[in-house]
């Protein structure tokens, strides 16, 4: 299994300040460009879904990762690194149920976001999902499928700190 890692300003805070300006030298630049790369190819969408999760307005979906204030890049790249660890997961659980059941209860409120559901079948009991007739267990499957296939080419090391900032700080 890979590690995957979200590094944000409190992480650079905590360095020493020559390792700061040596990982500033030789990995700031890539580890931006590849979290930029990768946020700029999803689609609205699925940045609304990320937005949700990190308790964003919906107007930050339409901004660039660049454009955004250090805040909210932070919540955002923490929400990409949470949800990277809900749903890129190696193991197929037996069933749409004990996938929902394993989801912390934020995971499992994007994961209704995502699938178009409302909190009316968000409130709903889990079991439900067993049943024949449940209706949203259908929506729930391809958002669930679609949000386990998202982080497939995230980079492993997810930043939200600016190169430039490895040395201002």
């Amino acid at each position: 299994m890979k590690i995957h890692y979200a590094f944000t300003t409190d992480h650079l805070l905590a360095l020493p300040p020559h390792l700061r300006a040596l990982i500033g030298k030789h990995f700031a630049d890539s580890r931006w460009a590849q979290t930029r790369g990768f946020y700029q190819q999803l689609s609205e969408r699925y940045r609304r879904t990320l937005c949700f999760h990190a308790a964003l307005h919906q107007r930050w979906c339409t901004y660039q990762l660049d454009e955004m204030d250090e805040m909210a890049r932070e919540r955002l790249v923490n929400a990409m690194n949470e949800l990277r660890h809900a749903f890129c997961s190696d193991e197929k659980p037996a069933s749409l149920f004990a996938s929902v059941r394993a989801l912390r209860l934020s995971e499992r409120r994007t994961l209704f976001f995502h699938a178009g559901l409302s909190t009316r079948e968000f409130d709903q009991p889990l079991r439900r999902l067993e049943e024949q007739d449940c209706l949203w267990s259908g929506p729930l499957v391809r958002a669930l499928d679609e949000l386990n296939g998202l982080f497939a080419d995230a980079p492993d090391v997810l930043t939200s700190v600016r190169p430039e900032h490895y040395l201002s700080l």
